[in-house]
Order: C-alpha cells, then structure tokens, then sequence
C-alpha cells in the first residue's frame, strides 16, 4: 500500500515524537545512520520503525492491524475524565496503544503472515454435541480473509528469518528446522513477547509479573525466548526439515545497502547487496546517498578548488528525502 520494499532505507538518528518525546532505541544512545527496513525488523530498530509510520501514515498502520484481527484498538474515546484518547498515533509503531493486545490476537496476526497473508480467526472449540452425539454448535468451517499479498507475506517471512539467524531472537533456533519471528520488549521491561513460525506452527510466549513490577536478570528478560525455544522444539522433534517456500512472483536485484536504490558503478561498492522483491517493485532510481567529490585530506572537509591536498573521494550523504522536516508533513495523528 506505501510502495516500500526490504531495501528502502530510514536514517537512525535523533527523532521525537510529534509531542516532543525522543524515541528511542534499545541499544542506547548511539545511532547506527542509514538502515534497511530488513536490518529495522531484524534488529528491533524503534527509530526505524516510528519513522516509517510516520511515513506510510498511522492511520493505514491502524487500519491493517485491525484486518489482522485486533479487537482492543481503540479508534476514538473519550474518558471518564473527558480526555480523549486514541491508537492512531506514531507510539502504534512500537506497540504504544491504550489497552494492549492478547496473546490469542497476537499469535493469530503472526500465523496469518506464516499462512501467506491468509487470516484465520483464532478457535477454541470446533464444535459441541450433546449426549446422543448430535451436533449443536458447529465451529469446523475457518473464518478466513486475505489481509496481504503472498509476495508482502513472504517478505516479511523473509526478514524476520533474520531476527533469528542474525538478529534479537538468535536464542529460539533450536537448529533443525527454519524459523521466522519477533522479539517485543515494553519500557523497563515489564512485558517480553516472542512471536514466531515454521513451516508448521505460530507460537507466542509472554513474560510479566502480575503486579506490573520490572523483570531484572537476564533470564526473566529472555523467559519469553527461553519458553518459546523449549515448547516448539519438542513440538518438531519428528518432523522433517522445512523451509519457508518462496512466493511466486518473488525477484532478487542488487541496490546499495546505504541508499534502497540501484547501485552505481564505482560509487556504492562496499554498499552492495542483493535483496528480495515483489516483481514490479525493484527500484528504478540510482543510489542518492553516495557522490564524489574532491576532500581536503588536511580537514577532511570538502575542498576548495585552490586546495593543495585535495582528493577525489565517495562521500556518503542522508538523503534530502529522508530528512526529518520531509517525514513532518506525512505524519497524522489526529482522527476525525
């Protein structure tokens, strides 16, 4: 629906919310500059993911989870104490919303991205007979809809491999079969989710105390992996390997890991890499982030033309499209 694929690019850098309020990433307070959507999912990149929303919109952001299937968004409401309060906002991108989520609606959105982008609503029961075996509730038929295309699901499929093999969630492969998911983690860590799949099953474990207290050690905070690794390895102890088969209509190019866009010759190398796209969507436009120009080695500043060190040199740049004043005039955060 925005047009963007694994390759496009967020620069990580100081970001506030609308209100003010910093986002932050987890990995403290340094920033990592220009990052792929791919890297942004696999590393838990907040940044990335707020400006992204920002981007793209929080109300489409809003309007797709609740075609994943989450009943406690909350659109418009006004309360006891007159302030009004709603979901379609950039702290959405984190999982900043009013009432949370259940587990149940969790797992069901993931599954639903594990089943090429088929929602299933969650059951509990198939169906109830009395006594005499006569069927008076029956619940067999699913309850399906397409919330996104095969190529999007297996793409995200794709990066979030990743969180496993290279990323947050490296403590869940158990090491004979292929694995997609997520880490979550709240403020201060007080809830820690993992929500994955294979080939066969979608499984989400949540970590808490009760009393909302923070969890301290290292093994309260990775319970949540932990749990998860232990339950769906003895779940796959018999069965055969799998991998996560490719959706048709998947396409492979090389774009400059710095820019999203296609590499140029001489210019981006030591920035290429080959991505996964939808056909149709691989990029057309050439790298904007790299350029040469003539340095001063003194200085390491940009020459001027009477400079007796200068050096021609590939200068790495942020994109003026990717420039936070460009990201303000996307963002809406206000329902009608």
């Amino acid at each position: 629906s925005a047009g963007l694929t694994l390759a496009d690019v967020q620069n990580d850098a100081p970001f506030n919310y609308a209100g003010g309020r910093p986002v932050k990433n987890w990995w403290g307070s340094n920033y990592r500059g220009l990052l792929s959507l791919r890297y942004g999912i696999a590393q838990s990149a907040n940044i990335v993911a707020v400006k992204t929303l920002t981007q793209i919109s929080p109300q489409l952001g809003f309007d797709y989870l609740q075609n994943f299937g989450f009943s406690t968004m909350v659109e418009k409401r006004v309360e006891k104490d007159g302030s009004v309060v709603s979901d379609i906002g950039q702290p959405l991108a984190l999982g900043g919303i009013t009432d949370g989520v259940t587990n149940l609606e969790l797992n069901a959105a993931y599954a639903a991205i594990a089943n090429q982008g088929t929602y299933i609503k969650p059951k509990l029961y198939t169906k109830i007979v009395d006594h005499d075996g006569n069927v008076l509730i029956d619940n067999t038929a699913p309850e399906s809809t397409q919330v996104i295309k095969e190529t999007t699901a297996w793409l995200l499929t794709s990066a979030m491999v990743d969180v496993v093999t290279s990323g947050t969630g490296g403590s869940v492969n158990f090491g004979n079969m292929a694995i997609a998911g997520k880490t979550g983690t709240t403020s201060d860590y007080k809830d820690v989710w993992f929500s994955g799949y294979t080939p066969y099953y979608t499984a989400t474990t949540w970590t808490g105390y009760d009393n909302n207290v923070s969890m301290k050690t290292s093994a309260e905070k990775n319970l949540s992996k932990t749990m998860w690794k232990k339950v769906m390895s003895r779940i796959h102890e018999n069965l055969e390997y799998k991998s996560f088969p490719m959706a048709n209509g998947i396409v492979t190019a090389s774009v400059c890991s710095k820019s999203g866009r296609l590499p140029i010759a001489g210019v981006c190398n030591g920035t290429v890499k080959t991505e996964y796209f939808a056909d149709g969507t691989v990029p057309t436009e050439y790298c904007d982030a790299h350029y040469f120009s003539n340095i001063c080695l003194y200085s390491n500043l940009t020459a001027a033309e009477e400079c007796p060190f200068k050096q021609a040199s590939v200068i790495e740049q942020v994109p003026t499209r990717l420039q936070d004043n460009n990201l303000a005039s996307a963002l809406n955060t206000t329902p009608e």
